[in-house]
């Protein structure tokens, strides 16, 4: 699973703008800090939690215990929703005016949960917001206010399967690797007798063509957010770079890949490299193959380093009517101690400063330093206003280029027309 990556789901903005209706009435009515407060049977004020991480969700129930501890008269209800279903459901709650007290927000979503009005400035409650990195607090903060605290960040590198390396007598990858050590490695450790391949370049924006848009010091959209970035030169030659190795034949072949994930293809000695985030930690090392074969590298430089990174956030609803609560619970989540217990269960990296050395430590064998490095070329991922609308239909064009139907230029050019048009609404 990418923990807070975005995976073809589009916000309903139409859905959003007729909340936005309902809000600028609400808000002030219902959801402000002096209105009623909503209790339990047991007297409690009760604040409902929504995540989509299963995993996490254990991790959390534990954090969740120790605050009530320490705060008596108030319970946290966890609202565990598997990613497939999480934003229909958190739509129709906010939609009907029951839109859990705190929830996650990734950056993708946050422009038009922002702008709608769904979630509640944060500014003027006693929540520390120091210890974080800045691209991220900048994500979720417009014109002075800020609307969410970050709990972890995820960046991306060069998985790759040792035993294929050293079966072929070739060196692992490193931070000296440029984009062609990285098509010359792909070509090497090509074997398509046995079906294994050096590369998997899935038609992909996260993980895939906007690491090399961005190493290439393109963009995949320009003027704020208003028109798509693929009609330049230097974004164009990012996702050329991308393709050339199916051009090139080392890459796992785009029917393959619809059917085998590239993480199974790793992990059964099919497949020699993957760019993939630090999300994939748990997964790749959970079982005895992954221990001993799979490692992870920084991604190669092209004309820059870059990465690209999600960072998760815990929000408040606009309409809670526990407010001061609901602050309580995120100032916590947001601390030293529970940033720590995260990093220690070896999850995902929490983004409070100074508590990543604790995750890295989880798994010490493995080179997974390079994620936390990574923070300092990581771009946020894009979060402009319709920029998920606009996402959602570059695999459809872009699988015609890798399909051999168009240039990647043509699929481009095909795709800035669609793209521009909603990103105009």
């Amino acid at each position: 699973m990418k923990f807070g990556n975005f995976k073809g789901t589009k916000l309903k903005l139409g859905v959003l703008l007729a909340m936005l209706g309902v809000f600028t009435l609400g808000v002030v009515a219902c959801g402000n800090k002096e209105g009623e407060v909503k209790k339990g049977k047991d007297g409690k004020e009760e604040i409902s939690y929504a995540l989509w991480d299963k995993e996490q969700a254990e991790v959390f129930k534990e954090i969740a215990a120790d605050f009530e501890k320490e705060n008596p008269n108030i319970k946290i209800k966890l609202e565990v929703t598997p990613w497939a279903q999480y934003w229909t459901k958190l739509e129709t709650a906010i939609t009907g005016q029951n839109a859990p007290d705190v929830f996650w927000l990734n950056i993708p979503k946050s422009t038009d949960y922002i702008d709608s009005g769904v979630i509640e400035p944060l500014n003027d409650y006693d929540i520390d917001s120091t210890e974080f990195p800045k691209q991220y607090l900048d994500t979720y903060s417009r014109d002075g206010k800020l609307y969410g605290i970050p709990k972890d960040y995820d960046t991306n590198g060069l998985w790759y399967n040792k035993k294929i390396f050293d079966e072929a007598g070739v060196a692992y990858p490193d931070d000296t690797w440029t984009w062609d050590t990285w098509l010359e490695v792909a070509k090497k450790l090509t074997n398509e007798e046995k079906g294994i391949y050096g590369m998997a370049t899935p038609v992909t924006w996260q993980g895939g063509y906007y690491e090399t848009i961005y190493q290439n010091g393109g963009e995949p959209f320009k003027d704020n957010g208003t028109k798509s970035g693929f009609d330049e030169p230097a974004t164009i030659e990012g996702v050329e770079f991308w393709y050339e190795f199916t051009k090139e034949g080392s890459a796992v072949p785009i029917e393959t890949m619809a059917s085998s994930p590239q993480s199974e293809l790793l992990q059964s000695g099919k497949l020699a490299m993957a760019v993939d985030g630090s999300y994939m930690t748990p997964v790749f090392f959970k079982e005895a193959y992954g221990l001993e074969n799979i490692d992870v590298a920084p991604l190669p430089k092209g004309k820059q380093r870059a990465t690209t990174s999600n960072a998760l956030a815990n929000v408040m609803s606009a309409t809670s009517k526990n407010k001061e609560a609901a602050a309580k619970w995120i100032n916590y989540l947001a601390s030293e101690e529970v940033n720590t217990k995260i990093a220690e269960s070896g999850v995902v990296i929490p983004a409070r400063n100074g508590t990543q050395e604790a995750w890295v430590k989880s798994y010490p064998d493995k080179n997974i330093q390079v994620f936390v490095d990574a923070v300092e070329y990581a771009v946020p991922l894009p979060n402009n206003k319709n920029g998920m609308s606009a996402v959602a239909i570059e695999t459809e064009i872009f699988n015609e280029a890798w399909t051999g139907n168009k240039t990647v230029k043509e699929a481009a050019a095909e795709y800035v027309k669609q793209a521009n048009e909603l990103l105009s609404k």
